[in-house]
Parts: structure tokens; sequence; C-alpha cells
């Protein structure tokens, strides 16, 4: 993992829960460029200049419960981003909500069918091959469901199902605002 996506990770899950949670004056300004049905556009900047992305938060994820107990997760979110200042686009991360097993087995993200590998590092996950990654928001357009699959830290199997409806409006919506 390289160290520019582990510190786009902890900005963006950051800015992601700033914005969600109408932070005061003097935080990071990020603004919310408008919601798309399941999805959400977002805009803002760093010490590389400007920066887009869209996320969402799953439908459903699963388990729920671990042994008779419930589990207990940080926000969930599934985001592409854009980032001008650095000239990269189509940045798939996911935020998990604890952290992922070491041993990164098996983590993916299946975009109605068509399975692609991820990483891990703690509750971060990006696709495992960076050139997949237009091919992958291709398939985010085309398709209905996304679901990310993968194992915690404590061993337990994972699943996070997003609807993909909005995503093509979003998406468009950070292209005009980050070209």
């Amino acid at each position: 993992m390289t160290s520019s996506r582990l510190a786009l990770a902890a900005l963006v899950a950051g800015s992601v829960f700033v914005a969600l949670a109408a932070a005061p004056a003097g935080a990071q300004e990020i603004k919310q460029l408008g919601t798309f049905k399941a999805w959400t556009a977002w805009t803002g900047a760093d010490a590389n200049g400007a920066m887009c992305y869209i996320s969402a938060q799953p439908d459903d994820w699963s388990p729920k419960e671990v042994n008779g107990s419930p589990v207990r997760r940080s926000p969930i979110h599934f985001l592409v981003i854009n980032r001008k200042g650095l000239g990269t686009k189509n940045e798939v991360q996911t935020q998990v909500g604890y952290p992922f097993h070491p041993s990164n087995a098996n983590v993916t993200a299946t975009v109605d069918g068509k399975t692609f590998p991820m990483v891990t590092e703690g509750e971060a996950a990006w696709l495992a091959v960076e050139a997949d990654e237009a091919t992958f928001v291709e398939a985010l357009k085309a398709g209905t469901k996304l679901t990310v699959n993968g194992t915690s830290q404590k061993g337990n199997k994972m699943s996070d199902s997003y609807s993909l409806s909005g995503v093509t409006a979003a998406l468009g919506e950070i292209s005009k605002a980050c070209t």
C-alpha cells in the first residue's frame, strides 16, 4: 500500500465523517454537491489541491450479530475519489468500520457478479490492481449492486451490499467539479 493511498484514506475518511457530522466552520471545508439516490457527491481541497469524491453507505451489511452479541462498527462507506491536484481519477476505496484481518485474504468488491480483489490497511480497502479502477467504475455505472466481502480482524466473515442507483449521476457531478 503506497503512503499516498494511506494518507488519502485518512483524509477522505475524516472528510466524510466531518461532512456528515456538519462540522464547525473551522474544520476542513468539504462541500456536498448533491445526493443522487444512494450516492452523494462531495468536493473539497487539501494541500495537494482540489479533490472530489462520491460516497454511499450500504443498504445492508452482515453479520449484525456474532455469538449472540451485536456487532459494532464505525460508519461504513464506499468511495470513488478524483484528485485534481494529483491528477488521479477513479480511486476506489471502502471504509468498513472495523479492522480487516491482517492476512488481506479474500477481500473483494463484486459488481453484478464481476469480482475485483482488494488490499487492506486497517479499516480501509482499495482495489488490488490500480489499473482496474477505470474498469471497476464503468462496472459501477452499468451495474445495480455492489458487494464488499472480507474477514474482520476477529475472523468474522463480513459483507456490505450497496445499491448502485444514482452512482452515474454522482460520478458525473464530481467529474464536472474536478476537471
